[in-house]
């Protein structure tokens, strides 16, 4: 494990120098919201190291999983290089290649503990587009977030940490070498992050939502002793920024498919590096930490009270709300 890590690490820094070297793949292509994150231009081989890493797992188990990974990759890899430049496209792709995973692998999700839904969900064709929308949500939250250093990864990474707590505690059943060589890859995702070595780009953040998505549903499945509102928990913060960006763009007559900088982490950005007169760097780093901080707190809580549905309730309804009213302070301070 640790020898292909190493072997895939020198492999992705002498990727990058060619990127470079040819102009291919990298950071500002022009995106607005590219000034938050760096003015160098960096590559968008985030998804490809991920991806990968995940090879490692060849096996009769994990084809399917890399075959459709390998799509959501491609199609990262085309938004980045402007080969698809409609989001309405892309998005399309996406359900076609997240509904033909769920179907063929015939993912479910049989119990929400939520009874008039766990009724509609009885039937087969519905639960599959429902587990589709849910990833699908998450894929794109986790593009929309993917806008400071570490965020996104730093992010995910949060998740695996409380899953590997949780599983070193018996408190759930997962693959232990799995979880273990997951959190040294994504480790080193971050590192590399932080310093500006990689970005993850659409195709990182759409793989990290695809795969998470999917391991977060397969994880409860597993566990069902569990809350199905805990694996929400997990999962709040790039479900409700995408949900709340096509809510926000709607109000104001915009496409709910254009880029904007007024996402949550762009407006907390803009007020560290306003009000405490930081570089671009350290202010992304910083907004980063703040938000990544918050969430490790949360999931800390609801880690210790993984049974208790109404507990993860709140502290859902706890985090959407100190969001929203974090969200309208800042977007005062900015606009106002």
């Amino acid at each position: 494990m640790f020898i292909y890590l190493f072997l895939l690490i020198i492999f992705i820094i002498l990727f990058n120098k060619f990127l470079v070297k040819k102009s291919f793949l990298l950071s500002e292509t022009g995106d607005y919201h590219q000034k938050f994150a760096s003015l160098s231009k960096v590559p968008l081989s985030g998804g490809i190291f991920i991806f990968l890493g995940f090879c490692y797992f060849i096996n009769e188990n994990i084809y399917s999983f890399l075959l459709f990974s390998s799509a959501v990759l491609i199609l990262g890899i085309f938004s980045d290089l402007k080969l698809i430049k409609s989001a309405s496209i892309r998005f399309l792709f996406q359900i076609f290649i997240v509904f033909s995973f769920i179907v063929f692998n015939e993912i479910q999700i049989n119990d929400t503990r939520i009874f008039l839904l766990d009724k509609i969900l009885s039937n087969n064709i519905i639960n599959y587009a429902f587990v589709t929308f849910c990833i699908l949500v998450v894929i794109n939250g986790s593009n929309f977030i993917d806008g400071m250093n570490t965020l996104a990864s730093g992010y995910y990474l949060l998740i695996l940490i409380i899953i590997f707590y949780l599983n070193l505690n018996q408190n759930i059943i997962i693959d232990e070498i799995s979880i273990n060589y997951i959190l040294l890859l994504l480790t080193i995702v971050f590192i590399l992050n932080i310093f500006n070595k990689i970005f993850l780009g659409d195709a990182g953040s759409y793989l990290l939502g695809f795969s998470f998505g999917i391991f977060l549903i397969d994880t409860y499945n597993l566990n069902q002793e569990i809350s199905p509102f805990f694996i929400i928990l997990l999962l709040w913060y790039p479900c409700f920024e995408n949900l709340f960006s096509i809510l926000r763009k709607n109000s104001f007559k915009h496409s709910p498919m254009r880029a904007d900088d007024n996402h949550l982490h762009q407006l907390i950005f803009f007020y560290i590096k306003k009000k405490y007169k930081l570089k671009l760097f350290l202010a992304n780093i910083i907004t980063a930490q703040i938000l990544n901080f918050y969430n490790l707190i949360i999931f800390c809580i609801g880690a210790s009270l993984i049974t208790k549905t109404d507990i993860q309730a709140i502290l859902i309804l706890l985090s959407i709300a100190l969001y929203s009213f974090i969200y309208f302070r800042l977007y005062l301070f900015k606009n106002g």
